[in-house]
Formats: structure tokens, sequence, C-alpha cells
């Protein structure tokens, strides 16, 4: 951005955090370097040394510290690499998918921001949030490299990951015992729990132009708990309605809550929660139902 130093004191005024897009010396010596927050004495020292138009980038607050960042990149990484989930992955799947999740994440302070709430909301729901989006990337390649003519669109992954990660974020405005209480009890709870994509997605739609959230990401936060034969919610949606990428997610989020013994009261074999999602032809896409099984298929 280019602007003249009347132009610089009014932002400066307004509070907005600027720095120069490069040093700024003066008879060889560094007067002020570009990765100082500029104010208005900076303005003094330039006064009479510069004329003209001043290249300013906009200086964004760090939502969280590039410490816990990357604490959560680990954390993610490590449930790849640890959980019983991902034990029969194949190794090059397994690095493929560790080399999207590093090329995606560290791009979004908000998404860090958003996990880091999460955990501290629900170690429960953060272990959830975390599987779902793995599951999701798991999936999707899959299914991509099959129905999409073997081209893999990155803006589609890059979707798929942001809303599985948010897709609970609603969560964040219910009451915290409600996370502990199991799936399949949950949603009887009240209408509240039931709202929980829209308040999701309310809470993300109120920052959308600040965190470049896309109509996508905001489909999958509301859209994930919709089914294709309308038995879903929180707006009833069906069919082609409702976005491939929020049947992934959703499908990729029943079938964690299978696994994780959120569904039932006895745990179930993998060929048993096959059957069951198999059962649910009409509530999901069945060619996303036929990759899922295919792609965990060695949880057997």
């Amino acid at each position: 951005m280019q602007v003249n130093l009347d132009q610089l004191k009014n932002m400066i005024l307004q509070g907005r955090k600027l720095s120069l897009a490069n040093d700024f010396l003066t008879s060889g010596m560094l007067l002020i370097g570009k990765e100082k927050i500029l104010s208005l004495s900076d303005l003094e020292r330039m006064n009479g040394k510069i004329f003209g138009l001043i290249e300013i980038n906009v200086v964004e607050d760090k939502l969280v510290s590039p410490g816990i960042k990357k604490a959560l990149l680990n954390e993610i990484i490590k449930k790849i690499n640890d959980h019983h989930y991902y034990d029969g992955l194949a190794s090059s799947k397994r690095k493929e998918i560790e080399k999207i999740i590093q090329n995606i994440f560290p791009h979004s302070d908000y998404l860090s921001f958003a996990l880091q709430h999460i955990h501290q909301f629900s170690k429960k729901l953060f272990e959830h949030s975390i599987h779902v989006a793995i599951f999701s990337l798991i999936v999707n390649l899959a299914w991509q490299k099959r129905f999409n003519k073997g081209l893999i669109d990155g803006l589609m992954i890059e979707h798929i990951f942001f809303g599985a990660i948010l897709h609970d974020i609603g969560y964040l405005t219910s009451d915290k015992l409600v996370c502990e209480i199991k799936r399949k009890d949950r949603d009887s709870l009240n209408t509240d729990v039931k709202n929980h994509p829209s308040r999701g997605y309310e809470l993300l739609k109120r920052d959308q132009a600040k965190h470049q959230f896309t109509t996508k990401i905001l489909n999958i936060v509301l859209q994930h708990e919709e089914r294709i034969d309308q038995s879903g919610y929180p707006m009833g949606l069906m069919g082609s309605q409702i976005d491939i990428s929020s049947q992934i997610v959703g499908l990729c989020n029943e079938f964690e809550h299978f696994l994780s013994g959120e569904m039932t009261t006895n745990s179930r074999s993998f060929v048993d929660i096959s059957r069951n999602l198999m059962s649910k032809k009409n509530s999901f896409e069945k060619n996303c139902i036929n990759v899922l099984i295919e792609e965990f298929n060695y949880l057997k």
C-alpha cells in the first residue's frame, strides 16, 4: 500500500498498526527498520527526509504465538503417528496427509486460535475435531482421485480441513457439560444442541471478512449435520442442497463418533460400523460411504 505522510499520520491516529515495506535509511544509516510498528515520533524523524509516496504494510495482530501454533500442528501430526485409528494407514498416504496439513495449517492464525480455544473448552471436543479433520482429508483425497478425473483440487482440500476442524465450534457457546455427554444421548437433550451448526456458522460469519473464510468453509460448519434424505438439521436440507464437502465432513463426523464409542453403549467392530453406515445410504452420499469404508478397511 502506498500513502503520503499525511495519510500515514491519519492512519496511525486511527490506531492502525503499520510498518514500512522496506528499511528507511538516510545517509547510509538505518533510521527505521521495516519490522517496527510506526509511531508519530517516527513520522517526525522521516519529515523532510522523504518525499512522495511511502510503501507500507498493515501489521495484523497475532492471535496466537508461533510457539502455540507449532505445538498445535505437532499435536495433529502426533495423532496420525500415535493413534490406533491410523495404525494400518499406508506409509505413503500417511506422509501425503501430513504434508497437506503442514502446508495448510500455518497459513491461518484463526485456525490455531480456534483450536486452542476448543482445547481449553473440552479436550474431548478437541480430539474429536482433529480426528474428523484427518478422516475428512483421507476420504476427500480418495474421493477426488476417483470422482474428479484423478485431478486434485487443492482449494477443496483446504476447505475440507478448515471446515472439519471448526465443524463443532458452535458448542463453544453451549454448556461445557454438553460435550461430555455421549453423542447418542446429546441430540435428545434440547433444541439448543441441534442449533450448534447455526451458532458455529454465525460465530465464523461475524469475522468472515477479517479471517477470509470462504462460503465453502462456512457451509461445512452449517451443513455437517444435514442429511440428503432431509432427516438432518438445522435447516432440513436434502440431496444436492448439501455441499459435497459438507457431506464428507458430516460422514466422517458420524464415523468418528462410532469409532470412539459415542454412538453406542457397547464397543462395535469396524464391520458393524460399516454395516451401520451402509444402512444409512439414504442419509449420506453413497460414493462417500464406499470411499470411507475402503480407506479404513484396515481397521477390521
